[in-house]
């Protein structure tokens, strides 16, 4: 009796370590990367998780990297370990995105991704642009990479995707220059405000508040008693912007700036006078050096 149940047992725990010891292979099988279309289903999963949980993707990832490094799933793992890092938006997360994009560029300049992943580095920064009136790099250097992607790249959807993003960052970057002009022109720095107005007018001729600028442009120099310069940009958005709601304003100013200018014909103020006065002493000393 105590042999049957001797052997009873034996032949149990032959059975339990067979079980296991099948159980470990198949284990190892599935994760075995000998085995062909192993890092083909790491990625596939790493792909699935990037939504719901970008930081389990990038480890699915960086795994195929270290267990496939020939493979071409390990190339796209890289592309991938950057999208995991443009998925999470925050600032630094988008920076450790534009890095990985491009390495992937440095080390595949010739891959299909590359022009994903030149996009992409110009993503990275139109993400982290600011509002008018706060710090503009990032919006910047969104505008010079996605100019680079355009050049390198040029007949590509992408480029043309390029081309939309750049409208957006431009018209930013000349509403904050404009919103400082316009700083400027309330505290009665109107030199200080005609410059940063003439910046916009000569870099952003897209900009879409041209009568608006048009106008303080003009103000400022009505405050500068450049009444010729004031005029110009007054009748400026009368012809060019018939509808907008500066015309009104525009004429108004036009003929303040008319009765001012006849007014002063007859009675110049101090300044005129003074003005007057040198511009007659410089074309006499031009005069004498013509003589001689």
């Amino acid at each position: 009796m105590r042999k049957k149940f001797t052997l009873a047992c034996l032949l149990l725990v032959v059975l339990i370590c067979s079980l296991s010891f099948t159980g470990c292979k198949k284990n190892k099988v599935e994760l075995d990367p000998t085995k062909a279309g192993s890092d083909k289903e790491i990625y596939q999963k790493a792909r699935k998780r990037m939504k719901r949980d970008p930081e389990k993707a990038r480890l699915l990832f960086k795994e195929i990297m270290h267990l496939f490094p020939d493979s071409i799933y390990a190339r796209r793992s890289k592309i991938g370990i950057a999208d995991s890092y443009f998925k999470q938006k925050d600032s630094a997360s988008l920076i450790m995105a534009a890095t990985e994009y491009q390495e992937y560029v440095n080390l595949y300049p010739h891959s299909p991704d590359a022009v994903y992943a030149k996009f992409q580095i110009a993503l990275c920064y139109f993400r982290q642009r600011k509002k008018p009136g706060r710090d503009q790099t990032n919006t910047h250097q969104a505008v010079k990479a996605l100019e680079s992607m355009i050049k390198q790249y040029p007949d590509t959807k992408e480029a043309e995707d390029a081309k939309k993003k750049i409208a957006i960052a431009r018209e930013i970057l000349a509403m904050h220059y404009f919103g400082i002009g316009v700083s400027n022109f309330r505290m009665k720095a109107y030199q200080g405000a005609v410059t940063r107005f003439k910046q916009v007018i000569d870099e952003y001729p897209e900009f879409s508040k041209q009568d608006k600028l048009f106008f303080f442009t003009g103000r400022s120099y009505y405050g500068m008693r450049d009444l010729d310069s004031a005029i110009s940009f007054f009748q400026k958005i009368i012809s060019s912007f018939p509808k907008s709601k500066y015309v009104g304003a525009a004429k108004k100013m036009i003929t303040k700036i008319s009765e001012l200018k006849v007014k002063w014909e007859k009675n110049p103020p101090p300044m005129m006078r003074f003005q007057k006065k040198d511009e007659a002493d410089k074309k006499d000393e031009k005069k004498e050096e013509e003589k001689k």
